[in-house]
C-alpha cells in the first residue's frame, strides 16, 4: 500500500475547510480525513468491518545490538497477544540474527537489515507501505518499550473493547530508571527494574495502518479519531502536562536500565540518533533526570514466571 501523496494544495484546502471547526477533537480528525481522501477513508472503514486479517496486532521496530534483551521483549509481546513483528536491524554487530532465527522460522518475525544513520522513519515508512493490509492494528515501539494491558491478559481482547473505527490509540509512557543498578544484573528486565517516575512523560500509539497519512516516530498523522485507553476521543495530544491515563494500557519504557547499560547504549547510537558527541553529552546529562524514579511498581510481576518457565 502506497502512502498518500499530500500536495501543498491538499494540505492548504484541508486546513482552510476545517479551521472553523471549534473542537480540536473534530478539527484534527477531519483535516486528516481530507488529506487521506474522504472516499478512501470511508471505503477503508467499510472494508475493515468484514475483513479478516492475517495478524490482529503487529509491532514494527528498528534495533541495534539489542541481543541481550531481544528474546524477553519478543516473548513478552507474544504472551500478551502480538501476532507479528517487522524488525529492522540497523547495523547490529551482536548475536541478533542468531536469537531471531527460531522466530523467523516460525513466521512470527519478518527480518530486514537496514544499514545507515537515522533510519528509523525510513523503516517505519517501508513497514506501512508493505504491510498495512496484513494487520488490523500496528504499533511502532522500541526494544526498551513494553506494551502492557493493565486489566486484560490479552491485548487483542482489550483492543476489541474500544470503539469501532478508531484511527489512533494513544498510550502513555511509564518511565523506569536504573533502580540503583550500576552494572547489568542477572535476570529479566521486567524483574530488575521496578522503580519509575510519577509523571508519564511521553506517548506512543497503536494505529489502523491503512489510515496513516504521514508516519511519525511517536504518533503518526492518521485519518480519523484519536482515542485514549478508555475510548475517549482526544484533540490535542499533551505528552507531558496531561497525558492519557494508564489504568487500561501503557508503555513501560525501560530507558536507562543500569548505568553501565545506559552508557553503552548511548555510545552506540540508535535508529533515529547517531552516536555523535553532542548526543552522548546530552544523554549523560539526562541520566539523573531519567533516574529520579520514586514509585515502586510491580505491575509486571504477573508475567515474570510465565516468561521464565513457559514456552511462549
Amino acid at each position: 500500500m502506497a502512502l498518500p501523496k499530500i500536495s501543498k494544495w491538499r494540505k492548504f484546502y484541508s486546513t482552510t475547510l476545517t479551521f472553523w471547526i471549534p473542537l480540536k477533537i473534530y478539527r484534527r480528525s477531519f483535516r486528516m480525513i481530507l488529506q487521506l481522501g474522504v472516499r478512501k477513508y470511508f471505503n477503508i472503514l467499510k472494508s475493515d468491518q468484514t475483513a479478516t486479517f492475517e495478524n490482529e496486532l503487529a509491532i514494527g521496530a528498528i534495533m541495534k545490538d539489542e541481543g541481550p534483551y531481544l528474546k524477553e521483549w519478543l516473548d513478552f509481546h507474544i504472551l500478551i497477544g502480538v501476532n507479528k513483528f517487522y524488525l529492522y536491524d540497523n547495523d547490529s554487530t551482536d548475536n541478533t540474527t542468531e536469537i531471531l532465527k527460531p522466530y523467523i522460522e516460525r513466521g512470527i518475525v519478518e527480518y530486514h537489515f537496514i544499514p545507515g544513520k537515522n533510519m528509523q522513519l525510513s523503516a517505519y515508512t517501508e513497514i506501512i507501505q508493505q504491510h498495512s493490509n496484513d494487520c488490523r492494528w500496528l504499533s511502532f515501539i522500541d526494544l526498551d518499550e513494553f506494551l502492557v494491558p493493565m486489566q486484560h491478559k490479552n491485548i487483542i481482547e482489550y483492543l476489541h473493547t474500544l470503539p469501532q473505527n478508531f484511527a489512533t490509540l494513544i498510550t502513555s509512557w511509564v518511565l523506569y530508571g536504573s533502580s540503583n543498578h550500576e552494572q547489568k544484573p542477572d535476570g529479566l528486565v521486567i524483574e530488575n527494574y521496578k522503580y519509575r517516575k510519577k509523571q508519564p512523560p511521553g506517548v506512543k500509539s497503536i494505529v489502523n495502518p491503512r489510515l496513516i497519512v504521514s508516519p511519525r516516530i511517536h504518533v503518526s498523522h492518521v485519518a480519523g479519531f484519536i482515542i485514549d485507553g478508555n475510548g475517549k476521543k482526544l484533540g490535542r495530544i499533551n505528552q507531558t502536562d496531561n497525558p492519557p491515563a494508564i489504568d487500561k494500557i501503557r508503555v513501560n519504557h525501560y530507558i536507562t536500565k543500569s548505568r553501565e547499560e545506559f552508557e553503552k547504549r548511548i555510545k552506540r547510537g540508535g535508529g533515529s540518533h547517531g552516536p555523535d558527541s553532542d548526543y552522548i553529552k546530552k544523554k549523560q546529562q539526562r541520566f539523573i533526570w531519567y533516574n529520579t524514579d520514586t514509585i515502586y511498581d510491580d505491575v509486571m510481576d504477573r508475567f515474570i514466571e510465565k516468561l521464565k518457565n513457559e514456552k511462549v
